[in-house]
């Protein structure tokens, strides 16, 4: 289902102008689960320690899954390839990293300030997300190309 054709209607300038805002969203989302993944890849040992099954055990396969999640979801966002299936996976892993990394009700005092601001603002990436999960890539991806092409 294409955002121009299927989910909502409206002229050929508010369709276009909304694809301009879909793009907007997923050029501004993206870079932040790509430089995450990228982060992770750099200090894997570091990232896996700090998950279940440490370095050496489940934690390693936690971590690599972290890994495939941002860098190959955050690219398809970023292409608009498979954009609605990419935004769902990352909601779902959003989710997850945040209940597990800023629970800010459980935070120490010194701490619950920054983990509400980092709760809050994966909220709102969750919204965002949730927007290109419904209304899809715009026509300015490719998955318009290819849907059209």
């Amino acid at each position: 289902m294409s955002v121009s054709t299927d989910s909502y209607s409206g002229n050929k300038v508010s369709r276009s102008l909304d694809s301009g805002v879909l793009l907007f969203a997923r050029v501004a989302i993206a870079p932040l689960y790509l430089y995450s993944g990228i982060g992770k890849v750099l200090a894997f040992s570091t990232t896996a320690g700090r998950l279940y099954g440490g370095a050496d055990g489940f934690g390693a396969v936690l971590a690599a899954g972290a890994v495939a999640v941002e860098l190959g979801c955050g690219t398809a966002l970023l292409l608009g390839l498979f954009a609605r299936q990419a935004a769902v996976a990352l909601i779902c892993f959003t989710i997850a990293a945040t209940l597990m990394f800023h629970n800010f009700w459980a935070a120490p005092a010194a701490q619950t300030v920054m983990q509400t601001i980092n709760f809050l603002k994966n909220l709102g990436l969750i919204g965002g997300l949730a927007l290109v999960a419904y209304y899809g890539a715009g026509k300015y991806s490719v998955d318009a190309a290819r849907d059209h092409g």
